[in-house]
């Protein structure tokens, strides 16, 4: 319950700024999708779209970690306080070895829901970062459909395009 509640934090609360970054992020997905299905395959679309979801992907690595540092920060902060909880319990019940031994018992299964806590978290990190690695195998693979896809013909274009506008560059230029 308490990651969903943080995850749910993240996503919706959190500052503004964490709020920010994940619609962008999630618009970043959406306009790659688009690009990706909606358009012909042409080499400098497939070109784009590579660049944009390889901007995508550093975003993405960029949340994700941010978030685990931050949810990382909180598990820490949540070990500091039941180790401080358990000392305070054992200083004020020394003398009673029934509360002492119901304080250990307790002070054990508030550490292992830390432990579970942080065990999901971790698996949580690591499927995003498998995500983020999948963004950038997508763009490598509409990089080499772009190289494969580029033609004779598309080389010849370029080569005119680029005879015409030193051309038309040399004739707006003043005699020297």
């Amino acid at each position: 319950m308490g990651e969903c509640l943080r995850g749910l934090n993240v996503l919706c609360g959190g500052d503004r700024d964490m709020r920010r970054r994940n619609i962008l992020t999630v618009g970043g997905v959406l306009l790659c999708q688009l690009m990706v299905v909606g358009c012909v395959l042409d080499a400098r679309v497939d070109l784009a779209a590579a660049g944009a979801m390889d901007r995508l992907a550093g975003s993405m690595e960029g949340v994700v970690n941010e978030y685990h540092a931050e949810i990382d920060r909180a598990d820490n902060a949540m070990e500091v306080a039941v180790v401080d909880a358990f000392v305070e319990r054992i200083r004020r019940d020394v003398s009673d070895e029934a509360a002492v031994t119901s304080h250990n018992e307790k002070f054990r299964l508030a550490m292992k829901r830390v432990r579970d806590d942080r065990a999901v978290e971790f698996d949580r990190y690591r499927a995003a970062l498998d995500n983020v690695d999948l963004v950038r195998e997508v763009a490598r693979g509409l990089r080499r459909l772009a190289t494969e896809s580029m033609s004779f013909e598309d080389d010849a274009r370029r080569y005119l395009f680029s005879l015409l506008e030193n051309a038309q560059v040399s004739s707006a230029s003043p005699a020297s």
